[in-house]
């Protein structure tokens, strides 16, 4: 079959409709599980399975397998578990954001003695949701100094100086070695008539805190971005999905200054940890064959905008020209390409930066190459990065190899650990051929990375195979036992409170799930080095 896709992909073939699987889960049944492990019963022929005639052709009489029937139970019983989660996170959320704002139980009871009591809005800028909870880090962390372009150094400012009177600008403070006035991080550069180096950071950094914080609300983050980064917040996008009915799908972007900018930011938020629809969507196996971009999943291209699953051409299912969008329903596709091209527009020296963790890291995935297939140079010719953070599979080795041979910059996918989220959707061929692409840069429990090119996997792929068994839960209790006493050696900035300690301890039971924590992805770029052959920077 993955000939067959070949050959469709150097043909120019966009048919869609003879080619898709989509799997709907709400019509499967418990005896559908059990015909598929034991009769072993053709997969086009359950009722719950809508395949095109391409596809029915292709698979002919194969069964669905294990991982198949594995996939239909996780996702049913994240189903029946999508109401109560939601209740529960609201309830959990509001109590520790209770006792945050009011510094503590202590603080709970001095507030009511002082007419003072805080009460947390879910809406307001210090309103922090599960992930925010999990690790409240905001602030950037600059490269050193004399940090060399092995760090893939973003440079937030077009200034460059040399000389001994040379300083760095302190990210905290602001302020300079001299003991001078407070600079502010981006837009001043001189001081007293002295040039200032300004601080820079890696891709990995900027990109990673990026995409933690769009886990919040659009308040919190223009709080960081403006406040804290010192960067110039340009908009928060709650987008449509016409399939589910709902905006499911959210995304921020800002700029290093707001004026000659250097670089545009994307980043997309990703999967809600008490969100079970988004973890039901990163484990689902259906699939759109979308001509030159290969098998693509379904899940992923209804959050940033599909029109059609059922229409027989690609440009159609996505098409270039943006839908008319309803009034407070834009689709996150065409809005953030709108929004792209306007700030490029704007910012002639500026290049672009995509980016999200989890779900969020499969939107960031898609749509530069939804950005190839519409030929939009434009936004194309000047993107400059695409990094992912616990990404799960988007598509089969055709679109992997659409992206490498289309999109201008290889994507940099970081996986750490056992990490279950990058592992899913299974690759359960030939019902779902689903592939990685670009380098993965993989980072084990002591935070020591390594480049995996063109594609490579971590290990464990499928997360099942039962010799990795015994490292998982020791990585499991090493990552709980590092996590409490990190911060005595690398200081404060790691110290962990209780509730992150607790996610770690979900590990001990499921493997996996503690490791796609974003707190270990920003220790990961900070503290962590990365083996490219023979070097490790």
């Amino acid at each position: 079959m993955a000939a067959k896709q070949q050959a469709v992909a150097a043909s120019g073939h966009t048919k869609m409709g003879e080619e898709k699987l989509i799997i709907r889960r709400e019509k499967v049944r418990f005896i559908d599980v059990l015909s598929m492990l034991f009769l072993r019963r053709p997969i086009t022929s359950y009722a719950f399975v809508e395949a095109g005639d391409r596809t029915a052709a292709d698979f002919g009489s194969t069964p669905g397998d294990w991982l198949v029937a594995l996939t239909q139970l996780i996702q049913k019983a994240l189903d029946a578990a999508y109401y109560p989660a939601l209740v529960i996170g609201a309830v959990v959320e509001f109590l520790l954001n209770f006792v945050a704002l009011n510094n503590g139980i202590l603080g709970i009871f001095l507030n009511i003695f002082k007419c003072k009591l805080v009460i947390p809005h879910r809406e307001a800028p210090n309103f922090r949701s599960m992930i925010g909870l999990i690790d409240g880090r905001t602030e950037l962390k600059p490269l050193p100094a004399g940090g060399g372009p092995e760090d893939r150094r973003l440079q937030v400012v077009g200034v460059s100086a040399t000389g001994d009177d040379d300083y760095y600008v302190g990210v905290e403070s602001g302020g300079g070695s001299t003991g001078t006035a407070v600079v502010p991080l981006v837009q001043q550069q001189y001081v007293n008539g002295r040039l200032i180096r300004l601080r820079t950071f890696s891709i990995f950094e900027v990109s990673m805190m990026a995409a933690k914080i769009a886990y919040e609300n659009a308040a919190y983050i223009e709080n960081v971005v403006n406040n804290v980064w010192k960067f110039h917040f340009v908009g928060f996008y709650n987008c449509w999905n016409k399939f589910v009915g709902d905006h499911t799908t959210q995304a921020f972007v800002f700029t290093d200054k707001a004026s000659d900018a250097s670089v545009v930011v994307v980043s997309f938020r990703g999967t809600e940890p008490f969100n079970m629809r988004d973890w039901s969507t990163d484990v689902n196996l259906s699939w759109l064959g979308m001509g030159v971009l290969g098998h693509v999943h379904v899940g992923f291209l209804k959050a940033l905008g599909l029109q059609e699953e059922d229409g027989k051409d690609a440009a159609k299912a996505f098409p270039k020209a943006s839908p008319n969008a309803v009034q407070g329903k834009p689709l996150a596709y065409y809005a953030l390409r709108e929004e792209l091209k306007k700030q490029l527009k704007a910012h002639p020296n500026a290049n672009v930066v995509v980016t999200g963790h989890s779900l969020g890291g499969a939107l960031a995935a898609i749509f530069p190459a939804l950005l190839a297939f519409h030929e939009e140079r434009d936004v194309l010719d000047r993107l400059l990065s695409v990094v992912t953070y616990g990404q799960p599979r988007v598509g089969d080795k055709v679109f992997a190899d659409y992206v490498r041979a289309n999109v201008p910059v290889e994507p940099l996918r970081v996986v750490y650990r056992y990490d279950v989220v990058p592992r899913v959707p299974f690759d359960a061929p030939p019902v779902a051929e689903f592939a990685h692409g670009g380098t993965c840069v993989y980072f084990d429990g002591w935070y020591k990375g390594r480049e995996i090119p063109k594609g490579g996997d971590e290990p464990n792929p499928n997360y099942f195979n039962p010799k990795y068994l015994l490292s998982m839960y020791g990585n499991a209790w090493g990552d709980l036992f590092k996590g409490a006493f990190l911060w005595t050696k690398e200081g404060k900035d790691y110290r962990e409170g209780a509730v992150s300690l607790l996610y770690r301890a979900t590990g001990l039971l499921v493997p996996g799930i503690a490791s796609h924590s974003p707190r270990d992805y920003v220790n990961a770029v900070r503290l962590g080095s990365i083996a490219t052959g023979k070097e490790e920077v």
